[in-house]
């Protein structure tokens, strides 16, 4: 094993030095307190100085260590030297309180237990062995009348141990030195693997920790943990977003608690597979469509400690999906209605061209009123043509794509056009503000029927005459390359509200006499076409605007 890489850091360090210390300071208080106590119930107990200097000396010990605490560069080295001291200082005491007779011989014991401190293999066998020279000589040299230890309480003439006891005595401590160091090692080892798996698991920990924060709490989808009980344990951030609701107010709450419409949903798995489950969930402003898949949650013993339920918003893709749906529809229905358009189209031209022959041969022969109503029905055939052909326009547009068309060029064009139109040449003016070189892929007779529907629409909002503005500029995205064109068309005439912009493009919808709904269903489609995008904003009796933006050809170098 790793010695070093078993070895604490400078604090832990520093927190060891003090709990030896401190584990010192109450051993030989214990002992001061003894002697205080044996001397109130003995009043021959031999009180002599030199053990109130080793009890001093302990103290004054402790307050060096402390100080050398920041200083030391060896910690091994510091906690052997404090423990040697220690045996020093216990062989002096168990000297002075009656030597092969002293009841403190447990201190070496002590001082051996101590050992575990330092991490050290071994560790606990050179104290022992330190504690047995130095008993063994203590016990000899009284023995062979060396030294002299006093009696701890008076009794008579001293009798010195037999050669027996004093081998039967050293004995017993050795024995006694050894196996607590035994013991002692024991545990310093186990204890010093323990501390090497609980770093191990402590790092473990964390990179979990981290797994947590950085992933689960950062992730887009909802995240909610339940316990055995189906208590609500852990929510992220996420989950707070897309149920609308705080954390705290459904932690430590059962899931039917807090979402009384899972009763009806089985959200929740049945056995070793995830579930896969539609949550409808109310947020008090809006129902969401929640796609959520549950599991067992389970530790490395495959014991289930709980369940995950994992889930994000799909309401925006069911919308979507719905909207494609009719889209189908909406086209299959379309594409019966250009056949039927094209099917009404011939025979009404076939009843046109019919009326006009017999208008023209009984012209001498009508009379006045039925001239009037053979009119009506060639005016009325008329714009029933007028209104196929429009419709057949908006159901199948031409496709036809022109590179490099010059939109300014085309914009001017029709412009020019409109500004002849006799019924809004006096009244509506029109100005524009055009980047030159703005070029697009696309078919120039279709949007020259844009921007005359736009302009015809703008006049049309205003009866009484107004400003039309058309502006086109280049707009620069991602990386600052320039791939879009905005272009706008403004006028001041009467707006339009909430309603009416919602249903602007609708087709045959319309506001104005007389008008078909087509127009405008034709714009976007024709936009729409060529992978652009059109929009309205608009202020009630104040202003409208139209903005559409399409993909632009890259511009001419500077």
């Amino acid at each position: 094993m790793d010695t070093e890489a078993s070895l604490p850091g400078a604090r832990e360090q520093a927190v060891i030095v003090k709990a030896l210390i401190i584990f010192r300071l109450a051993a030989i208080s214990f002992f001061f307190v003894t002697v205080v106590i044996f001397q109130l119930q003995f009043s021959d107990f031999i009180f002599p100085i030199p053990l109130s200097a080793l009890i001093g000396l302990t103290y004054l010990l402790n307050i060096v260590y402390l100080f050398m605490l920041g200083r030391i560069r060896s910690f091994v080295s510091f906690l052997y030297f404090q423990l040697a001291v220690d045996l020093i200082i216990e062989t002096g005491i168990i000297y002075h309180t009656g030597g092969v007779y002293s009841p403190f011989t447990f201190l070496y014991i002590l001082t051996i237990i101590s050992s575990v401190i330092i991490m050290q293999p071994g560790g606990s066998y050179v104290l022992a062995s330190g504690a047995s020279i130095l008993y063994g000589l203590l016990v000899t040299l009284e023995f062979h009348g060396v030294l002299h230890p006093a009696p701890l309480i008076h009794a008579g003439d001293q009798v010195f141990p037999t050669q027996e006891y004093v081998f039967f005595a050293v004995l017993i401590h050795l024995a006694a030195f050894y196996l607590v160091a035994f013991l002692s090692d024991f545990l310093s080892r186990r204890l010093r693997g323990t501390l090497l798996a609980l770093g191990t698991k402590s790092r473990d920990l964390t990179y979990l920790q981290a797994f947590h924060q950085n992933v689960v709490a950062n992730m887009g989808s909802g995240f909610i943990a339940l316990d055995l009980d189906g208590y609500i344990v852990s929510a992220n951030p996420a989950a707070e977003l897309i149920l609308g609701m705080r954390a705290a107010d459904f932690l430590k709450k059962t899931l039917r608690e807090v979402f009384p419409a899972l009763e009806n949903q089985n959200v929740l798995p049945e056995n070793d597979q995830p579930k896969k489950a539609e949550w409808l969930h109310d947020t008090g402003s809006e129902k969401k469509i929640l796609a959520a898949t549950s599991s067992f949650f389970r530790n490395s013993e495959g014991e289930v400690l709980g369940v995950i339920i994992i889930f994000h918003d799909i309401t925006h893709f069911k919308k979507m999906e719905d909207a494609i749906a009719k889209s189908e529809r909406l086209a299959a229905v379309g594409r019966m209605a250009a056949g039927l358009a094209h099917e009404i189209r011939n025979p009404l031209g076939s009843i046109s061209g019919s009326i006009q022959i017999m208008r023209g041969a009984l012209e001498q022969e009508l009379k006045p009123p039925h001239d009037r109503l053979m009119a009506i029905i060639l005016r009325e055939t008329d714009r029933l043509n007028g209104i196929i052909s429009r419709f057949l326009s908006y159901a199948q547009p031409n496709t036809r794509k022109v590179p490099n068309v010059h939109l300014p060029l085309l914009i001017a064009d029709t412009v020019a056009m409109f500004k002849n139109d006799h019924r809004y040449s006096g009244s509506v003016r029109v100005a524009t503000n055009i980047d030159d070189r703005i070029r697009l892929t696309c078919d120039p007779e279709s949007f020259k029927q844009v921007f005359w529907n736009l302009l015809l629409n703008a006049a049309q909002a205003m009866p009484d005459g107004g400003d039309i503005v058309v502006s086109a500029t280049a707009e620069a995205h991602l990386g600052g390359a320039v791939n879009e064109c905005v272009i706008t068309v403004t006028d001041n005439g009467q707006g339009m509200d909430d309603v009416e912009i919602s249903r602007i493009f609708e087709p045959f919808y319309t506001t104005k006499e007389g008008g078909t709904g087509l127009g405008l269903s034709t714009v976007q489609k024709i936009v729409e076409d060529h992978n652009g995008t059109i929009s309205v904003d608009s202020k009630k009796g104040v202003w409208t605007a139209f903005l559409i933006r399409l993909p632009m050809n890259p511009l001419p170098p500077p």
